[in-house]
């Protein structure tokens, strides 16, 4: 019997270490429009961190959880090590009540590991984060196992591995996504967006709701020889794509959702910001499942995009923060 979902998410599950600290400099970068500021510490210099804590992220696991707190039968496939961060991620997953059928591991390889830098002091609070994809990177998706699920959607975080990997899994899901008239969600990481517009041209047409922040939506449609960072611009460019909904994060400023007719926006809400890790994939995921809550409503959805990702950079951590049901008010 083939499993019912709501929702598979595919991409990424990580082990996190949150490292907290006010040793850093910005400085500023106009010749960049792209990288605007740098965060920078003394060469050689000893720095010391207010806390640590330790946390899980990806973007496959961060946007599960994201779903599963909304009570979606959620699943996931991703690939993990051999290893105790493997065990732990699987039993956090396990606990949020998410399908683990199709985790994948590979044997001899590390999970999938960040170091995450959070910076706090009087006028800023941002991160960087240090990556290690490891075992993220050799994500192999079966046809055969994604033939024996029937869900309404599809929602694909950032996929790592060489581009061969990549587009054979990206082709896998796409080729049954359309043979069973399942509804695909995208957020491509930095890595996939350097592959430019041609690359994507192809998939376009088939995507639903298509996610960027506002930099990697100025480096879309770079490749696509436009040089511009008016967002009206962008989210038009892209929706001549093909695509059905554009979403454009402008981070503390708000966010922006075109569908071909209106440009929708919402201004960030006023949540203490304690940690911005996660923050991008609780806002799209948010919205995702505000179209299927509230029946493709794009302004109920992005209020909720607003409240879930706010709520979750004033905690600690990618998942922490992620509302359930219960706790949002009608």
């Amino acid at each position: 019997m083939k499993k019912q979902f709501d929702i598979i998410t595919f991409g990424g599950a990580t082990q996190d270490i949150m490292y907290y600290t006010k040793e850093g400099v910005i400085i500023k970068n106009k010749k960049n429009i792209l990288a605007p500021e740098l965060l920078a510490f003394e060469y050689g210099e000893k720095i010391n961190s207010d806390d640590v804590h330790m946390t899980f992220g990806g973007g496959a696991m961060n946007t599960a959880v994201s779903f599963a707190n909304l009570g979606f039968k959620t699943g996931i496939f991703t690939n993990l090590g051999d290893d105790r961060f493997s065990d732990a991620i699987v039993r956090e997953l396990k606990s949020k009540k998410i399908d683990i059928t199709n985790i994948t591991k590979s044997t001899k390889t590390h999970s999938g590991f960040s170091f995450i830098i959070n910076f706090n002091n009087e006028n800023h609070n941002e991160h960087i984060l240090f990556t290690h994809r490891g075992a993220n990177s050799l994500l192999n998706i079966s046809g055969k196992k994604l033939e024996n699920i029937n869900s309404q959607w599809f929602y694909i975080a950032s996929l790592g591995g060489a581009k061969k990997l990549f587009t054979k899994n990206i082709n896998t899901i796409f080729e049954i996504a359309e043979k069973k008239n399942i509804k695909i969600a995208w957020n491509p990481g930095v890595p996939q967006i350097k592959l430019g517009y041609k690359f994507f041209k192809k998939y376009f047409k088939n995507i639903e709701v298509f996610c960027l922040n506002k930099s990697e939506s100025i480096d879309m449609v770079k490749t696509y020889g436009i040089k511009t960072d008016n967002v009206e611009k962008l989210l038009k460019t892209i929706h001549s794509w093909e695509v059905k909904i554009c979403v454009i994060t402008c981070g503390r400023l708000g966010a922006y959702v075109y569908d071909g007719n209106k440009i929708y926006f919402e201004k960030a809400t006023k949540h203490k910001s304690t940690d911005t890790t996660g923050a991008g994939d609780a806002f799209n995921s948010s919205f995702v499942a505000g179209l299927m809550i509230y029946n493709n409503d794009i302004k109920k959805s992005l209020k909720l995009s607003m409240l879930r990702s706010g709520n979750v950079v004033s905690n600690i951590g990618a998942q922490s923060g992620l509302l359930t049901k219960n706790q949002i008010k009608p």
